[in-house]
């Protein structure tokens, strides 16, 4: 008999997803992890075209792991209540491929964000992730309105 709370695996779930989609770049293991109809509330700095699928974030994923191919991300801070969880990360990474029109700059970022998911049955049914973009613009050399 399991002695885990429902809170520590639903943190051990979202342990497993940084670990394997986004630091080992699995993009198949969201497969298992997120529910068939889960819900995605992400959407991509630049476009009004909202992320509603599985394969969306596998996409932005890809996009991501393109452009960083060595970037890991670090779990700061983990915070889970009933069925949510709240993440504050660092990503880490070297810009060696194009990213959103972005032509390679070999620069080393450093970009904090958050994400939550909502978690049921030990799926992830929904799915919000928020990075600092301007902080990441400006270390690729972009120069942001004032």
């Amino acid at each position: 008999m399991s002695t885990r709370t429902i809170t520590e695996e639903n943190r051990a779930l979202i342990r497993t997803e940084f670990d394997r989609a986004w630091n080992r770049d699995e993009l198949d293991a969201l497969d298992e992890l997120y529910a068939d109809a889960v819900r995605i509330a992400t959407t991509r700095s630049g476009s009004d075209e909202a992320l509603v699928a599985r394969e969306d974030i596998k996409e932005l994923h890809g996009e991501w792991d393109g452009a960083f191919p060595d970037a890991t991300t670090e779990i700061n801070a983990m915070v889970a209540e009933g069925d949510a969880v709240m993440v504050w990360w660092t990503l880490r990474g070297t810009h060696l491929g194009a990213f959103r029109g972005i032509e390679p700059t070999g620069s080393q970022v450093e970009v904090d964000g958050f994400s939550y998911r909502r978690i049921d049955e030990g799926t992830i049914v929904e799915v919000k992730d928020a990075a600092s973009m301007a902080t990441l613009f400006s270390q690729l050399g972009v120069e942001l309105p004032a």
